[in-house]
């Protein structure tokens, strides 16, 4: 629970699009000219920088690791599949939600012969429906796709990528599966979540999907801003400061 609001409270303070409201409100409140104009002023700039589709696939691009290509000659003996892709709805039943390209490439990567087992990693976030575990309910989806219960395997008790981490190594080191292992996750999750499962001791190779960003081509419209990109850099903030604040610790 403490690290859920400590994680909101970080979120909150790394989105451009809270920096244009406050900037906002206080240029609204302040009395003085001078502290009035300076506020404006920022939240247009705010706006102009972070509404920059441009600026923020370039930063995508940059952030995120490259597709990888894999060797059809050499198999791991694990994937492991970071939870995230699937979410409670009102009734506690689970669907698949945006990041759901990590259940599509952990399947792919078992059905080619990529990968002999697979692992699940993924609790639940959501206080509100504890009853709903995402790992139990992966493994359900494998399972109906046709892959043998005997090569999934799941831990449903992270709440975080750092539990994820420290987690699978447990159930990892339990099995004896030899590493290393693919570690399959969102590309803008990837950097810090491969960081942060090494330092645990789990033997990673970095496998990113779902990729949103930094893909396509520039058109001359990406450089006019937009107030929906501003909610956008939300996800690539965070993943920076996480990623170097799991690097310094």
């Amino acid at each position: 629970m403490l690290h859920s609001f400590i994680s909101s409270i970080v979120t909150f303070f790394l989105s451009p699009f809270n920096w244009l409201v406050i900037l906002l409100i206080a240029g609204f409140i302040f009395k003085k000219k001078g502290r009035r104009k300076a506020c404006f002023i920022s939240a247009f700039f705010v706006f102009l920088i972070f509404g920059n589709t441009w600026l923020l696939n370039v930063y995508a691009k940059n952030w995120q690791p490259a597709p990888v290509v894999l060797n059809a000659a050499t198999p791991y003996s694990c994937g492991i599949v970071v939870g995230g892709f699937a979410s409670p709805d009102a009734h506690v039943h689970g669907y698949f939600n945006s990041a759901a390209d990590r259940f599509i490439e952990i399947m792919k990567l078992y059905k080619t012969g990529h990968i002999q087992h697979i692992m699940i990693s993924g609790g639940n976030g959501k206080p509100e429906a504890n009853s709903f575990r995402e790992g139990a309910w992966v493994k359900g989806q494998l399972l109906q796709m046709g892959i043998p219960d005997s090569v999934v395997f799941t831990e449903d008790r992270s709440d975080n990528t750092a539990e994820n981490a420290l987690n699978t190594k447990q159930v990892l080191d339990s099995l004896q599966l030899k590493p290393p292992y693919l570690l399959v996750t969102s590309a803008y999750h990837m950097p810090r979540a491969a960081l942060i499962f090494k330092k645990a001791g789990v033997d990673v190779i970095p496998y990113p999907c779902n990729y949103t960003d930094g893909i396509g081509g520039t058109e001359l419209s990406d450089f006019i801003p937009r107030p929906s990109v501003l909610m956008s850099w939300d996800t690539y903030l965070k993943e920076t400061f996480g990623y170097w604040w799991y690097r310094m610790k």
